[in-house]
C-alpha cells in the first residue's frame, strides 16, 4: 500500500512550486527530451478503426466505480479527488489493456489537454489507473505501467446538465485556496464521471502530463463529452492553480493512434456554447502568457541594466 500513496503523490501533482504552467520549457525528468509526450491533438480521420481486434480486444471493463471513497485537495495545480488508502478502488481491465489496472485518483484541467480534430474542450477529467501489483518503480518504469481515462466536457445551458460533475461540486468552495491536506472523504458514483459512451473512444501511447512526464501511460480518450453546465463552470475560474489554466501544451503525435470500433461509427460535433467558451478561453489563455512574458522580459531587462547578467528565461506561448 505504500507504493500507492507514493504515486498518487506524484501522478496527483503534489509537487508544490517546483514547477509551474508558465514554465513549461524548464519541466524536469523527460518532459523536454521525451519522445511520446502527452498530450496530443487527435485527428480523426488519421486514427486507425482497430476493427479486427488487433490492439484493442474486446469492451473496457469497469468494475466497482459505483461507490468509490474519495477524498479531495487543491494541491496548487489541479483539484483531484483520490481514493481513500485502505479502502476498496474500482479496476479497470480490457480495450487496450493487457491486464487489469487499480484506480488511484481523478483531477481536473481547464482547458481541456487533449484537443479532438484541433478542438479544444472548456474541461478534461483524467482517471488515473496503476497496473495492479506493480510498485511505484515498475509502473514508472513500464510502457504499461499505467493507464489515463481522458473525459471530455461541453457546456449547455440549465440545471438539467449537472448531473455528471453534481457529487463533487459541493467540495470545490473549500477547495478555492491551495491546501495539501485532504477534504472530508466522501463516497461517490465514479461511472457518472464517464463518457456517455464509454467504449467509444482513441487510444494511443504516451507520458504524464506533468512532470516528469514519464512514457508510461495508456491513454483513453473518451471521443463523446460529458454535459456539464456554465454556471459549473464558472466556479473553476476561481480556483488558486497558480494561474487562469493549467493544461499543458500539446505535444508532436508521432505515432499511431487507434479508434474503437464504437468510435469509428460516430463523430460528435461540440455544442455552440462549448465552441464559443473554448474560443473565448484559447484567447484569454495566450493574452495570459503574453501578459507574463512581457512582465518577465522587463523585469530582466532591468535586471540586466543594474547587474549586467540576464537572470531567468521568459514563459514561451504554450499553444
Amino acid at each position: 500500500m505504500n507504493s500507492f500513496v507514493i504515486i498518487a503523490s506524484i501522478i496527483g501533482l503534489a509537487q508544490g512550486a517546483q514547477w509551474s504552467y508558465d514554465y513549461e520549457t524548464q519541466w524536469p525528468g523527460v518532459c523536454r527530451s521525451g519522445t511520446q509526450q502527452s498530450p496530443i491533438n487527435i485527428m480523426t480521420q488519421d486514427a486507425l478503426v482497430d476493427k479486427h481486434g488487433a490492439h484493442i480486444r474486446g469492451p473496457l471493463q469497469f468494475r466497482g466505480y459505483s461507490n468509490v471513497h474519495v477524498e479531495a485537495t487543491n494541491n496548487g495545480h489541479t483539484l483531484k479527488w483520490s481514493n481513500v488508502i485502505g479502502t476498496p478502488a474500482p479496476t479497470l481491465s480490457g480495450g487496450p489493456l493487457r491486464g487489469n489496472y487499480t484506480f488511484l485518483q481523478f483531477h481536473l484541467h481547464w482547458l481541456s489537454e487533449h484537443a479532438i480534430d484541433g478542438m479544444k474542450y472548456p474541461l478534461e477529467i483524467h482517471m488515473v489507473h496503476i497496473k495492479t501489483g506493480l510498485t511505484l518503480e515498475e509502473a514508472l518504469s513500464r510502457d504499461d505501467g499505467l493507464t489515463v481515462i481522458g473525459v471530455m466536457c461541453e457546456l449547455h445551458t440549465g440545471p438539467e446538465n449537472e448531473d455528471a460533475l453534481k457529487q463533487i461540486m459541493p467540495d470545490v468552495p473549500s477547495l478555492v485556496d491551495r491546501n495539501e491536506n485532504p477534504h472530508d472523504a466522501s463516497f461517490i458514483d465514479l461511472s457518472r464521471l464517464l463518457s456517455p459512451n464509454p467504449q467509444s473512444y482513441y487510444t494511443y501511447h504516451g507520458s504524464l502530463t506533468t512532470p516528469q512526464c514519464q512514457e508510461a501511460v495508456t491513454w483513453i480518450v473518451m471521443d463523446q463529452p460529458l454535459h456539464i453546465s456554465d454556471n459549473q463552470y464558472k466556479q473553476f475560474s476561481k480556483v488558486d492553480v497558480g494561474g487562469m489554466f493549467n493544461y499543458r501544451s500539446l505535444q508532436p503525435v508521432n505515432r499511431v493512434v487507434y479508434r474503437s470500433v464504437a468510435s469509428g461509427s460516430s463523430i460528435v460535433t461540440p455544442g455552440l456554447l462549448t465552441l464559443l467558451v473554448s474560443t473565448i478561453n484559447g484567447l484569454a489563455s495566450n493574452l495570459y502568457y503574453y501578459a507574463k512574458k512581457g512582465k518577465c522580459l522587463i523585469t530582466n531587462a532591468k535586471k540586466k541594466i543594474i547587474t549586467g547578467i540576464w537572470t531567468a528565461e521568459c514563459p514561451k506561448l504554450l499553444n
